[in-house]
């Protein structure tokens, strides 16, 4: 936690330095407009990165219009610098929230990184606190001390109120829109987009929309923890599932929903004792195919869900807490379904293989039947004896169609000869 507050407060640092810009500082060409109705994850700041870029190639100012929850703190800081680099080309960056919309938690530091700030009727913006998933309480005012500091120098650089400021991130407050304009913690109201362009003086023939790419899309949608952690929980229960139905489709879907939780772990840092339970619970439910009485499968998918939630538990911080009580209800209907499903299965493979076999095996021999497909010498083939489907080798090659006769049955397969041939 040491090096995240040294971290932090090396990004706090330059923020005291840059202040803030007057709008238009030089001639911009025009204004590129992010619709930051999105969490702030991974994706989001790799949207506005690319955006922040076509804003200095261009010589565009930049306008945020924003509605989002908040989200990770690593993240938030990325984009922030962001902004910055584009204010560092003398250009500016303006954020509008537009009526009933907020710019909460993470979005209100994003936000105070900007040269203006008008917000609409029924907005609002913060409260500011971080939250560390699973952190001491040490550690969660470790960070906070450093969000306090980052967001009075983010004010303090842009002219806005700092006290108010420093009230969000100290003590989770929120402003409604005209409180915050009435005390100065943003620029004023606008309650139309086009009133908001007015205000700061862009016309809308040089407006240029910049939407978030698919790749960013995805990478937000893969940075969410619970996300990742329910994938990995969901591709153990398949794939043990898989085992006791041998489908191509279940393991697909099973190594595709594994490698997505694993992936999306990496990008949002996960705890190294989130990814060590997640793989206890893969054991655990690995268990439950011998054990078959359901005690093991459930264990796995409880300690699955503490994985899960331990995943949001990185270095990084969230504002707001990534999990909340739809999180949590989510959470537990999911472990409810696969423990159930899971247990239902195994029963009805294990009422499957106690029956007696209608037919043995052994019966087929002298039978005939025809080939399902091509059979060559050392390699196995398919075929319908008696209306069932049987694995079958040959001696000789026979195609697809002919008409076999069952030489003798050994370990799950026939071997067969072509109906007056030899074998």
């Amino acid at each position: 936690m040491l090096a995240l507050f040294v971290l932090v407060m090396f990004l706090v640092l330059p923020a005291l330095q840059v202040s803030g810009s007057s709008p238009h500082a030089t001639s911009a060409q025009g204004a590129i407009v992010v619709t930051f109705n999105i969490a702030v994850d991974q994706g989001a700041a790799d949207y506005v990165q690319k955006a922040a870029q076509g804003a200095i190639s261009n010589n565009y100012d930049m306008i945020i219009v924003m509605n989002t929850p908040g989200g990770q703190l690593g993240d938030m800081t990325s984009i922030v610098a962001s902004v910055q680099s584009v204010q560092a080309h003398g250009l500016s960056v303006y954020t509008y929230v537009p009526v009933n919309a907020m710019a909460a938690s993470a979005g209100s530091y994003i936000a105070l990184s900007t040269n203006a700030i008008y917000m609409g009727n029924g907005s609002f913006i913060g409260p500011s606190t971080p939250y560390i998933i699973g952190g001491t309480q040490s550690e969660q005012q470790h960070v906070q001390n450093a969000m306090v500091a980052y967001i009075q120098s983010l004010a303090a650089a842009n002219h806005y109120n700092v006290s108010a400021a420093i009230n969000m991130a100290q003590n989770n407050t929120a402003y409604d829109a005209p409180t915050a304009s009435s005390i100065g913690l943003v620029t004023g109201l606008a309650q139309t987009f086009q009133s908001f362009l007015s205000l700061v003086g862009i016309g809308s023939s040089q407006l240029h929309y910049f939407n978030e790419p698919i790749y960013d899309s995805f990478l937000s949608f893969i940075s969410n923890s619970l996300v990742d952690g329910l994938f990995m929980v969901v591709g153990f229960i398949a794939l043990a599932i898989d085992m006791l139905h041998r489908t191509i489709f279940l393991t697909v879907a099973a190594a595709v929903l594994i490698a997505l939780g694993f992936l999306g772990a990496e990008l949002i840092g996960a705890p190294v004792v989130a990814i060590l339970l997640l793989v206890l619970a893969a054991i655990l439910i690995f268990i439950e195919l011998k054990a078959g009485h359901g005690i093991f499968v459930t264990g796995g998918v409880i300690v699955g869900l503490v994985g899960t939630w331990l995943l949001a538990g990185n270095s990084s911080g969230y504002s707001p807490s990534p999990y909340g009580l739809f999180s949590y209800g989510l959470m537990g209907l999911v472990g409810g379904i696969l423990v159930i499903g899971f247990i239902y299965l195994a029963k009805i493979r294990k009422v499957l293989m106690s029956q007696p076999k209608l037919v043995d095996p052994k019966r087929v021999e002298g039978m005939e039947g025809r080939m399902v497909t091509d059979v060559m010498p050392g390699k196995e083939g398919v075929c319908v004896i008696g209306s069932e489907d049987w694995t079958c080798v040959s001696a000789t090659p026979i195609s697809h169609g002919r008409t076999v006769r069952v030489v003798e049955y050994t370990e799950g397969k026939v071997r067969v000869e072509e109906k007056g041939g030899g074998a």
